[in-house]
């Protein structure tokens, strides 16, 4: 046979071998044949089967196919230090990523308030006679929408709070009800009362923004220590590839999986 045919004839066989999960063939030399599977199920991107085992790798998935639960032949590659390193590297970068998303996104929600109290208050300067004179007008109404914000976080607490204490408290005696109302408020007492209200709601917001952010920095934080330690696991115990070797397969062969794929091809031709 020529260099040319023999050429050609690789040529064709890479192009028949595509991967049943992306359904490319292209990168043929990352192409495996893992399992008993056959036909168009037969290869696999060893990168797409890594991806899919990583999703798993508590389940079936990580240790076996998911069409005729053959068990793979699998290899275990030592840590490269060179490796760690870099998965450190990632995971410090994605953590990094999405505090820094979740800060430009709480900033942008600020700006948003401060320009519509600035518009609010463009007229009578209330917002503006709050502050001393010498702090510049923008870091005002910066200032203002920052503590407004969790003024509104504490008194959503507040709220939630008093709810399930209510619900709690609905079966025992309600013992006596006194009411007293002082009608002599006036306009400034009034406004006075509403400052300290929410300056007590921004400290309540305050501290429950604190354990809210520490609650999604952790979340944050396991999320992507559980994906990149699924990743490395997937690199670290490789499928073998049994292109060509058939007959080496019947070692990893037992006799439940034998029983599942005569099942699965009699069910196929009926």
């Amino acid at each position: 046979m020529s260099l040319e045919s023999k050429d050609n004839l690789e040529v064709t066989n890479n192009q028949l071998k595509q991967c049943r999960i992306c359904l490319d063939n292209d990168n043929p030399n990352d192409i495996i044949s893992p399992c008993l599977c056959s036909g168009s199920s037969a290869y696999v991107h060893r990168k797409c089967l890594n991806d899919w085992r990583s999703e798993n790798a508590g389940g079936k998935s990580f240790k076996f196919c998911d069409i005729y639960q053959f068990e793979y032949g699998i290899e275990t590659i030592l840590t490269d230090p060179k490796t760690e390193r870099e998965r450190l590297l990632k995971y410090h970068f994605y953590v990094a990523h999405d505090s820094t998303v979740i800060i430009l996104l709480v900033q942008l929600i600020i700006l948003g308030v401060a320009f519509l109290l600035k518009a609010i208050d463009k007229k009578d300067d209330n917002i503006k006679n709050l502050f001393s004179q010498s702090i510049d007008r923008f870091t005002v109404y910066y200032l203002s929408a920052f503590i407004l914000l969790l003024a509104i976080v504490g008194f959503i607490a507040v709220i939630i709070f008093f709810c399930a204490t209510t619900s709690s408290t609905n079966s025992r005696s309600n013992g006596s009800r006194n009411s007293s109302q002082n009608s002599s408020i006036n306009t400034n007492g009034l406004f006075t009362g509403v400052i300290a209200i929410v300056l007590i709601c921004a400290v309540i917001g305050l501290f429950v923004g604190i354990i809210v952010s520490v609650i999604i920095l952790r979340k944050i934080m396991k999320h992507h220590t559980s994906k990149l330690w699924l990743r490395q696991e997937a690199e670290k115990y490789i499928i073998k590839d049994f292109q060509g070797q058939r007959k080496e397969l019947e070692k990893y062969k037992n006799p439940s999986n034998a029983i599942t794929a005569n099942t699965t091809h009699g069910m196929a031709g009926k």
